[in-house]
């Protein structure tokens, strides 16, 4: 039997941050939250969303029209944005590999990703979701399961942010924590990941084992 690996997006395969955090910036007076400074990433970067949009103070009331202005504007830059990590040639060994399918499960657009994929040449997946909930994947996760006739013990989810944790849990399904991403290798330690990988080499030799 096959091993689905599931990838999230941003932080984990694209490196959105600096982008993200100045569209962020950009939208604030618009919105009527705190812009974020040099010195808050670090201490966001430890979070939780709901903890971050309550330090911003992002209504909620104005949650849904503000993720979907940001994603819009991310759509206009995507082509510009880079991997996070030299992870081209994991990705195209496990696409070549018989054993492993691979997908992208994100909360960002399938436009969005697709462009990005494109542009920097990693047209190597099996599967893109997108999750629409702002908190949590865990559904998205268990459509693609019975979807695609997976078995939960033949499942990674590849993540860099604690509420992937979280969902992989409640889904029943193995995370991989990535520590290049958007929350801190404290943070992510924090919530008790099933593997932790700081490179690619270290997260091929969890898949592959």
């Amino acid at each position: 039997m096959s091993k689905t690996i599931i990838f999230d997006f941003d932080g984990t395969i694209a490196d959105t941050l600096d982008s993200v955090v100045r569209i962020v910036n950009d939208h604030a007076e618009h919105f009527g939250y705190k812009k974020v400074t040099k010195e808050d990433i670090p201490y966001l970067q430890g979070k939780k969303p709901r903890e971050i949009l309550s330090y911003l103070g992002i209504s909620i009331f104005k949650l849904p029209s503000w993720v979907k202005k940001i994603h819009s504007e991310i759509n206009k830059e995507i082509t510009n944005m880079t991997p996070t990590v030299n992870i081209s040639p994991l990705l195209s060994e496990l696409h070549h590999d018989e054993r492993f399918q691979i997908g992208i499960l994100t909360s960002n657009t399938q436009e969005n990703v697709k462009q990005f994929l494109d542009k920097n040449e990693l047209v190597f997946f099996d599967f893109i979701r997108t999750g629409k909930s702002v908190f949590g994947k865990s559904h998205v996760i268990n459509k693609i399961l019975k979807q695609r006739h997976v078995s939960k013990n033949e499942v990674f989810y590849v993540c860099d942010e604690v509420r992937d944790i979280e969902a992989a849990r409640k889904s029943g399904i193995r995370s991989i924590a990535v520590t290049w991403g958007y929350n801190t290798k404290d943070a992510l330690l924090k919530e008790n990941p099933d593997f932790l990988a700081n490179t690619p080499d270290e997260l091929r030799n969890i898949i592959i084992s």
